[in-house]
């Protein structure tokens, strides 16, 4: 096959398809290599234990990507012409307190500011207007999160000329904590808030992670967290099969071993078992860079310093335990109101011991008392079969445990699964025994990277959203603009701006390398 395509996608997460998908239109020859049977890396929709039940292997909550050109002016045809399709539920988000009360967001803000007053009228009256000042600068968060970022120097520069650019700034500097003290005064709104924030995999008394929260807000009143119909992965899907219609190829089983290099230009691939693939333009990856970088470049030479600053980048603090648990009924819970809310988050009573839970996974501790649970089957009946439902699971989870480091995972998986739901037996009144079809299935970190091994560690950010691993220093400053150290050699994915999650990433990474292809990406979208 050497010689035959113009570019190689090695890895066919939705990042990579997304790019791929962009480069396909633009008319050049695609090839995506993907190890797994089935594309999409995390964006992955799989029947997970019994027949018929279709569970989100990884990723369920597609928020970032909305407002993403990809999906808001369907500029690949994925909602035209591919049948990709959202339900938009209004009720977001419920923040279940062991009081009994809940916290509701909405996509509506003056409902959200309705339950925050519930707790806190301060509170209320604050999130409106950090709503009304963060909405306004949305769209230019937006455009910078979908296009190449702009080094930092010029980004520092271009923020100093007003004083709004100054304060959102400064807080880029921040941690969420530090934001939400500033703003609000009860424990329950900072915990409500600081959750959202810790999305990212990094503590949120973690410097930089305060500008999450004036994307968040925004964000998801503007255009609301999605739910896709038929699962996760018909968003990969549907990209696969665009590039398959203008003249890609998508190959599964195919693990990349390592990349051909001559001299300082990267030529193609070698996949387990020997079999070259070559690209004459280019080659993206969506591998993570710690996972490329030196072990899969045998014999080549690097720029001075280069691998120093790879082997440096951090992981994230913790990272992610999933299971699917296959249901008669979907849940009925106790706290009145929260039965259509999409995401459901069990959470301490205090900041103080919201902030502890951080603290634990950074000592290698996990916890199984606060877990989202999530029935995409209220809006989407296609997943599951007549009246049944599938229930999506999840809790924040350290890789290296204090005791026994990752390979302990083995052994008490099983016992945090069933402590996730003896959590949310005690906000329900029928997840009993008698609801529960089958065995649950269950994924942790330590699963999540022989999984894929492009989460090393199990880290699904691949590196970690900090102050000194964001925008144009992600993955590492000078190599923030998706350009590696070789001639030829691009990258996107998790590893590179604007991070983990379902974004559509790819799209800012196709915009790079079209420029350098001399293909005007504004005549490739209609």
């Amino acid at each position: 096959m050497a010689g035959n395509f113009d570019i190689i996608v090695a890895g066919g997460g939705h990042n990579g398809l997304t790019c791929g998908a962009y480069l396909a239109k633009a008319g050049l020859k695609v090839c995506v290599l993907e190890r797994q049977d089935k594309v999409g890396g995390g964006v992955v929709t799989r029947e997970l234990g019994e027949p018929g039940f279709l569970h989100d292997h990884c990723s369920t909550w597609h928020g970032l990507i909305q407002a993403n050109p990809l999906i808001k002016n369907d500029e690949l045809g994925l909602l035209s012409e591919y049948g990709l399709k959202y339900i938009y539920p209004n009720l977001q988000t419920s923040i279940v307190f062991p009081d009994g009360r809940a916290m509701k967001f909405y996509k509506d803000v003056d409902k959200t500011c309705e339950s925050i007053a519930e707790f806190s009228q301060h509170d209320a009256n604050s999130y409106r207007k950090f709503y009304e000042w963060a909405e306004k600068m949305l769209d230019m968060f937006t455009q910078g999160m979908f296009s190449p970022p702009p080094p930092f120097g010029a980004y520092a520069a271009m923020m100093d000329e007003s004083d709004e650019g100054r304060e959102l700034l400064r807080a880029s500097m921040c941690s969420g904590m530090d934001i939400c003290n500033e703003w609000f005064e009860s424990d329950y709104t900072k915990i409500a808030m600081t959750r959202f924030v810790a999305e990212g995999m990094v503590s949120p008394q973690a410097k930089g992670t305060g500008l999450m929260l004036f994307v968040f807000i925004p964000l998801s009143h503007k255009y609301g967290g999605g739910v896709p119909v038929g699962g996760s992965g018909v968003l990969s899907d549907c990209l696969a099969r665009l590039i398959e219609d203008y003249g890609g190829t998508v190959r599964t089983e195919c693990p990349i071993e390592s990349f051909k290099v001559s001299g300082d230009e990267v030529k193609g691939v070698v996949l387990q078992g020997g079999e070259e693939v070559d690209a004459t333009k280019a080659i993206i990856s969506n591998l993570n860079i710690k996972q490329m970088f030196p072990d899969m470049f045998p014999g080549a030479s690097f720029p001075e310093g280069f691998i120093h600053k790879v082997k440096r980048l951090e992981h994230s603090e913790f990272t992610a335990f999933n299971s699917a648990w296959s249901l008669h009924e979907a849940p009925k819970y106790t706290i009145e109101g929260i039965e259509e809310s999409m995401w459901v988050q069990i959470s301490p009573g205090t900041i103080e011991d919201g902030l502890k839970v951080f603290d634990n996974y950074r000592y290698g501790i996990p916890e199984s008392n606060s877990p989202v649970s999530i029935c995409t089957t209220l809006w989407d009946k296609t997943r599951a079969p007549e009246g049944k439902h599938c229930l999506y699971f999840y809790h924040f989870a350290p890789y290296n445990l204090k005791d026994g480091g990752p390979a302990k995972w083995d052994e008490i998986g099983e016992d945090i699964c069933r402590g996730m739901m003896e959590e949310l037996r005690k906000i329900t009144t029928n997840m009993g025994d008698d609801n529960i079809i089958g065995k649950p299935w269950y994924i942790t970190p330590l699963e999540i990277e022989r999984y894929n091994p492009a989460m090393v560690h199990g880290d699904i950010c691949h590196i970690a959203y900090t102050l000194s691993q964001q925008s144009s220093s992600r993955p590492i400053a000078g190599y923030g603009q998706y350009r590696m150290p070789f001639k030829k050699l691009y990258l996107t994915g998790a590893s590179t701006h604007p991070g983990a999650g379902v974004t559509g990433g790819g799209r800012a990474p196709a915009m790079a390398m079209m420029e350098d292809l001399e293909i005007d990406f504004e005549k490739v979208i209609p």
